[in-house]
């Protein structure tokens, strides 16, 4: 019965509505209604209804390959494990500050040896001066065997406990939603070296497919130098471009390869471990015409590291509790049942020993420490409203950011597109003229190096298409929301 009350008191205590120090409020943060810079592909989000497309982001671009290692990062990668095992110290940490309000009970044995010298004489007790006869009268050793139960309990009268329990509760989602940040960051990282990998293997190949036509333009032009058709400089600078676009292959093969070293310690891998799997040239991934984009109020909610620094706001808050209940008393209470005897061979339950304490400790004068800790813990959480305020700015930014790039990238492809097929017909025209004596061989080189030129650039704009379309997903704080995902940090 007693063990049933004073369980129920515990649980009244550490769910009590008392606490000192201030209630947490998630602050409002005033955001605009629209993205200012906004494409004529995006959408809001009332507009689709589902948030699918940016959830699994990844899977809008239509290649297996990437599918299949964004799948096998989010299982093995480190950064990730690691935040996931900060998740589950976090918890274990909670438990140990709901265990600090809790009555503690320990096992206790004690033997101790008692000298006992009374002023009384050995006649008027009639016991004898060196033996002792009587109990504690006289010189006298006295042994005292003690085994029981040795039981504490702070009271949590002013909630300290229950705002160190609320910070630990935001302190686990700070970790989760890092754990989240971390994934975010992880499936960009992923998809960006995945489209420089596959940028790189396409500049290869169109370098080796104009070096294949400017090592024929020179075979040509060394036959027609030879039959007096050409001159020897024409001769020299074809030989001179054909070697300034082999010079570019070792760049691109170098990318390539460190790509794959990326991707592989992505996965959690040696460097090397993807070589086989992704030496072979892939098709750089195609891309969806239209964007779906959420409205700024929504950001609030999706962004992991705008979560995290509002969580960071709740434990500071808490922390202001927490060192505002020192002010306050402190009642201990003690208690000790067991058994205890003079002679160990007579150690029977018959003696039984008790002693139950209690005390109360108030601060009086500490020098203004305790008041201190309080307003170091107020300007903390200061910081730390300030701290959320510009990462939900820093958010906006980034997502007016990713908007007005992808779109510029857009209307920068198809320029680029159309200069591609311009030069491949200008090149065409420029060997017929030059076979038939129409034109300068310097046409042809010009022709042939404005093609290798822009199909470069044109690589170089798919890719980056690519990169800000990752940029504006990630800014959008998609990726984390997958049952299979959220399943990781539970």
């Amino acid at each position: 019965m007693i063990c049933r009350s004073l369980t129920l008191f515990a649980a009244l205590l550490l769910s009590g509505c008392f606490a000192v120090g201030p209630n947490y409020k998630r602050p409002k943060i005033t955001v605009p209604q629209q993205w200012s810079e906004s494409t004529a592909n995006a959408r809001s989000h009332a507009e689709h209804g589902n948030d699918a497309q940016a959830e699994q982001w990844w899977k809008t671009f239509n290649d297996p390959v990437l599918d299949q290692l964004i799948g096998d990062a989010i299982i093995s990668n480190l950064d990730l494990k690691l935040a996931l095992e900060r998740v589950k110290d976090a918890r274990v940490l909670r438990s140990a500050t709901i265990a600090a309000g809790l009555p503690s009970l320990d096992a206790k044995s004690n033997l101790s040896r008692r000298f006992n010298n009374s002023s009384a004489s050995a006649a008027q007790t009639g016991g004898t001066a060196s033996g002792g006869g009587g109990f504690g009268i006289g010189n006298q050793f006295i042994n005292i065997f003690q085994m029981g139960f040795d039981a504490q309990w702070e009271l949590d009268f002013f909630g300290g406990v229950r705002r160190a329990v609320e910070a630990a509760d935001a302190t686990i989602d700070v970790e989760v939603e890092n754990s989240r940040d971390v994934l975010v960051t992880l499936l960009g990282d992923v998809a960006r070296n995945y489209i420089e990998l596959r940028a790189n293997q396409r500049l290869v190949a169109i370098t080796r497919e104009n070096l294949h036509a400017q090592q024929q333009t020179r075979e040509l032009t060394q036959i027609r130098q030879q039959s007096g058709l050409a001159s020897m400089l024409e001769v020299t600078q074809a030989q001179a471009m054909a070697a300034t676009t082999e010079a570019q292959l070792p760049n691109y093969e170098t990318v390539v390869k460190q790509s794959i070293h990326a991707l592989s310690v992505l996965l959690g891998k040696e460097p090397g471990a993807l070589a086989m799997r992704l030496d072979q040239q892939g098709t750089i991934p195609t891309i969806a015409a239209k964007v779906i984009t959420n409205l700024p109020s929504e950001l609030l909610q999706r962004r992991p590291d705008i979560r995290r620094a509002e969580r960071q706001l709740a434990v500071a808050n808490a922390a202001v509790g927490v060192a505002t209940a020192e002010l306050y008393p402190k009642i201990n209470l003690a208690a000790f049942i067991g058994l205890q005897n003079t002679t160990i061979t007579d150690f029977t339950p018959l003696g039984k020993s008790w002693s139950a304490a209690s005390s109360l400790t108030l601060p009086i004068f500490n020098w203004g420490k305790l008041n201190a800790n309080i307003n170091s813990k107020k300007t903390q959480f200061e910081q730390a409203f300030l701290t959320y305020r510009s990462t939900v700015l820093s958010a906006f930014k980034e997502v007016e950011d990713a908007l007005i790039a992808y779109s510029n990238e857009q209307a920068r492809h198809k320029a680029l597109a159309k200069a591609v097929e311009a030069n491949q017909l200008a090149v065409q025209l420029a060997n017929e003229r030059y076979q038939n004596g129409l034109t300068a061989f310097l046409d042809v080189l010009t022709s042939q190096s404005a093609l290798y030129q822009a199909q470069s650039l044109l690589v170089a704009s798919e890719s980056q298409l690519f990169s800000n379309r990752v940029a504006l997903y990630k800014s959008l704080g998609g990726g984390w929301q997958t049952e299979a995902i959220v399943g990781n940090v539970k």
